[in-house]
């Protein structure tokens, strides 16, 4: 039975290979144990560079590309050369995004870890990005996704509020008052992009104005 705080987390964080090897030889499955974060020996072994211990778990089962809670790999999180070797030798996918969207190249960029991150360029075949254009481009993300959620919740509503008060079910009609009312409220936007946003939200608001006509007429949109 394992001692309390003797764990195959922190024994992989520590480097102490002899620990971590009773405990596996104990506990195969171990070597693919989450904690409550999701968090991996192999992201422990990557994180902390220890490369004998990251391919002693690769060989005994380990998964290069396990996810913890927030969706990152080991390679995610990796920010030594020859861990990283390591795991793209093994299968480690150089494109996988985390719950952010982000890929091993943009993290380890924003990390510093610059060898790494030109090595899985270099995978990839793709120029090295700049770290200002990159954290420029999330931002940009950021803000639109809550633009347009904020605003397809209001126009829902607002629809909704269309329908109550007016008695208004004619779609063509429903739908040029939604055009006005997304183009109103995105066109104050700043944004590079806000034509784009325009563009998607009207496209989106009109599946929505279809749905709540078939629910109003009890009939079933027709497809054009």
């Amino acid at each position: 039975m394992t001692k309390q705080g003797d764990n195959i987390w922190t024994a992989t964080g520590d480097g102490d290979m002899a620990r971590v090897m009773r405990l596996v030889e104990a506990d195969k499955a171990l070597v693919n144990a989450k904690d409550e974060n999701g968090y991996t020996p192999l992201h422990a072994a990557a994180s902390w560079k220890h490369a004998k211990l990251l391919e002693f778990l690769i060989q005994n089962g380990g998964d290069v590309n396990i996810t913890d809670n927030d969706g990152d790999t080991p390679l995610h999180i990796c920010e030594d050369l020859e861990c990283a070797q390591l795991l793209l030798d093994n299968g480690a996918n150089p494109e996988a995004e985390n719950d952010e969207g982000l890929s091993p190249v943009h993290t380890t960029l924003e990390n510093e870890a610059t060898e790494v991150t030109e090595l899985i360029c270099a995978k990839l075949n793709i120029p090295v990005p700049v770290l200002q254009e990159v954290q420029e481009a999330e931002q940009v993300n950021i803000r639109d996704d809550n633009m347009s959620e904020s605003k397809l919740e209001d126009l829902s509503n607002w629809i909704m509020q269309q329908v109550d008060d007016k008695g208004e079910t004619d779609e063509e009609a429903l739908r040029a008052m939604v055009t006005k009312y997304i183009m109103q409220n995105l066109r104050n936007s700043t944004d590079s992009n806000a034509d784009d946003t325009v563009a998607a939200t009207v496209a989106t608001s009109t599946d929505i104005v279809s749905q709540d006509n078939d629910s109003i007429s009890g009939q079933p949109s027709q497809s054009k």
